[in-house]
């Protein structure tokens, strides 16, 4: 039996948890949020992106050129069973990006399955 709310709040929480730590390039933190077999997709610039989870890690680390300015909120939520999608979108280094974290409860916490991003063009405001 699934309560809602309380779904909902967990699946919120770790995308909140997740975008703090990529913006802070704290490796720990997202290996601990995300499955180690995880994978990241998405277009930057011209180029079609699919990395590991390490390979994310590491340019987290390579993309930080400052202190920020960083903003991020919820786009949109979907629950279903034991599976979510969480839409954030934030303000990183610059640029606009719009995150699909698919998420799936394991052991009663949520997991981030796999990260489909896209990074808006540069000059985008929200």
């Amino acid at each position: 039996m699934y309560k809602r709310c309380d779904d909902a709040q967990g699946a919120v929480a770790a995308a909140a948890d997740y975008y703090r730590a990529m913006v802070e390039c704290d490796g720990e933190a997202l290996r601990a949020l995300f499955h180690e077999r995880a994978l990241i997709a998405g277009h930057f610039g011209d180029g079609l992106e699919l990395s590991s989870l390490e390979d994310f890690i590491s340019s987290t680390v390579d993309a930080k050129s400052g202190d920020g300015p960083f903003e991020y909120r919820l786009e949109g939520l979907e629950l279903a069973g034991d599976t979510a999608v969480v839409t954030v979108g934030g303000y990183s280094y610059g640029r606009w990006f719009t995150d699909h974290l698919t998420m799936l409860k394991i052991d009663g916490r949520w997991v981030i399955m796999n990260k489909t991003f896209f990074c808006h063009p540069e000059g985008y405001d929200w």
